[in-house]
């Protein structure tokens, strides 16, 4: 039994003092009613994002993401948060109700997730729901002390969801072209002639591409990700961890710089294929470096600062532990809004796989069709497939080369194949002309303009873009084929908002999909381009019985 406390006013309560292992059950089946709705939609959020940490090496840093913000609550827990008592939030409406509105929004978001997955805006309306209900269960189940402990931990995670493109392709192509820029200044400085050309630099022995994994972009986003987790490992002042933001960034750079300097210079000297001797170990040297030196820094700044524990917050004064009927009221609050959660989730789930089943339930899967080179023209040449397409792309297929015509015009095509499966939706769509052509320093004149052509029974959305590059211009014809589409349900920016949730109608863009990508050189009349290309297609393209 607890002891009877007796407070002015002369009314006896009951005061919490039961046994530590009755508290501590308690207190873990409390727990365990907001765990399993909210350990779901943790795990859905990094099921999501797992893919773009899988693939892109921008955003590999991912992988580590999730369990430095469970360290860092631990920290938390550990220094700061051990003082803390659990207290009932004096008014919890506001909290249930932004609740209330984040797990609703979880069904459009949830609804158009499952047609599109990569799309980057979504992932960050996904990931704030999450983090949102964390906190907002947090201060209901345990008051603002401890959402003040867990707050930043929890918030940390938003540091692996990818940036939105409009944001993230400007970053990357300025710092692509500045480290392409300062490259060629050391190379100048050590005697070594190059060239710039947009994001590619010429060297005697060929050109060295500055791609998104050495333009700086990860180093940028991998140092940003060091220097906040640094800051609240080291509990610092928001004026200290403002400090560390430009220090990282500045030492990325310049390490970046060097290591793109030191590959630029063995291409010039060995050759272009001694790069892919020295790329992947280079950059693993060059993120340890920059790691440590950030940690160096993080360390000098702790130096004179409060050691770690000591600066502990004492209880407020005249805080008592609650008493049991305020904390059973509190119980039957975060049993209910667990209870609510997991109703409220699988309510989702199963009407959004209802939905796709009926959506999808009369789509046919479409002809079966592949590429055929022409491989009887003596100019033909093949292009190898080099291992980082393969690892970025992950096809099941795929095949490019280039040739000429009588007429002059030089011919590349690029075909890649997807089999059914998730991966194909997401990786299909990651690389367009106006991002990769625009990377070599090639400008776009015009595109997308989308046209749909028959070619031997089987339909064709082709986006034709026109790029100016050094050898003149460039015709440039995509096609991005999806099994089961039809023409009514593409449209000429793939990226257009109407674009990507279509899929909500017409499914989940997952049963397979195709890319054939055609360059054409030495002709600047798109009507001509367009004529020469129908009677080239019904000659690549071959229909499988």
């Amino acid at each position: 039994m607890g002891n009877t406390t007796e407070s002015s006013a002369g009314t006896t309560f009951l005061t919490s003092k039961a046994p530590a292992g009755s508290e501590r059950s308690r207190s873990f089946l409390k727990w365990g009613w907001l765990v399993l709705p909210l350990g779901y939609l943790w795990f859905h959020l990094i099921d999501n994002l797992r893919l773009e940490w899988e693939t892109n090496p921008q955003y590999s840093y991912g992988l580590v993401v999730p369990l430095l913000a469970i360290g860092l609550l631990l920290r938390r827990w550990q220094f700061a948060g051990a003082g803390c008592r659990e207290e009932m939030a004096s008014n919890p409406w506001p909290a249930v109700f932004f609740c209330g509105v984040l797990a609703f929004l979880y069904l459009p978001t949830r609804l158009i997730e499952a047609a599109t997955p990569e799309w980057r805006p979504l992932q960050w309306t996904l990931a704030v729901e999450t983090v949102g209900l964390t906190l907002y269960a947090v201060y209901i189940a345990a008051g603002k002390a401890w959402l003040r402990q867990a707050a930043f931990p929890i918030a940390f995670f938003l540091v692996a969801v990818p940036w939105p493109t409009p944001i993230e392709a400007p970053i990357i192509q300025g710092l692509s072209r500045a480290n392409a820029a300062m490259v060629v200044v050391v190379m100048d400085i050590f005697g070594v002639p190059a060239i710039q050309h947009g994001n590619v630099i010429e060297v005697s022995t060929g050109t060295v591409g500055i791609n998104d994994a050495c333009s700086g972009i990860r180093s940028f986003q991998s140092s940003l990700m060091i220097s906040l987790f640094l800051g609240e490992y080291y509990l610092f002042s928001w004026r200290r961890r403002l400090l560390l933001l430009p220090i990282a960034l500045g030492l990325a750079m310049a390490l970046n710089l060097c290591r793109t300097s030191l590959l630029t210079g063995l291409a010039a000297k060995k050759g272009i294929g001694a790069i892919a001797e020295y790329h992947d170990e280079a950059g693993l040297m060059i993120l340890l470096v920059c790691t440590a030196m950030l940690w160096g820094v993080g360390w000098l700044l702790n130096r004179g600062k409060t050691p770690l524990g000591n600066d502990k917050k004492a209880a407020p004064a005249g805080s008592e532990p609650m008493n049991v009927g305020m904390r059973d009221k509190m119980d039957r609050r975060v049993r209910w809004l667990g209870i609510s959660l997991i109703v409220w989730f699988v309510a989702v789930e199963s009407g959004v796989a209802s939905w796709y089943h009926v959506r999808e339930s009369g789509l046919k899967p479409g002809p079966t069709w592949s590429v055929k080179f022409p491989k009887d023209n003596p100019t033909f040449k093949e292009l190898p497939l080099t291992q980082d397409e393969h690892v970025l792309l992950r096809f099941d297929e795929g095949k490019q080369g280039q040739w000429r015509e009588s007429d002059g015009t030089e011919w590349e095509a690029y075909y890649y194949n997807w089999l059914p499966g998730r991966v194909a939706g997401y990786l299909a769509k990651r690389h367009t002309p106006d991002i990769c052509l625009t990377a070599t320093g090639c400008k776009m004149i015009s595109g997308p303009e989308l046209m749909v052509l028959d070619v031997n029974n089987v339909e064709l959305p082709i986006r034709h873009y026109v790029f100016d590059s050094s050898d003149g211009l460039l015709q440039v014809y995509q096609c991005h084929w999806e099994a089961g589409m039809g023409k009514d349900t593409y449209t000429a920016d793939e990226s257009a908002r109407f674009n990507l949730i279509r899929g909500v109608w017409a499914g989940r863009g997952n049963r397979g999909q195709k890319v054939l990508e055609i360059i054409i050189s030495g002709c600047d009349n798109a009507e001509v381009a367009r004529t020469a290309l129908v009677r080239q297609l019904n000659n690549l393209i071959q229909v499988e019985n």
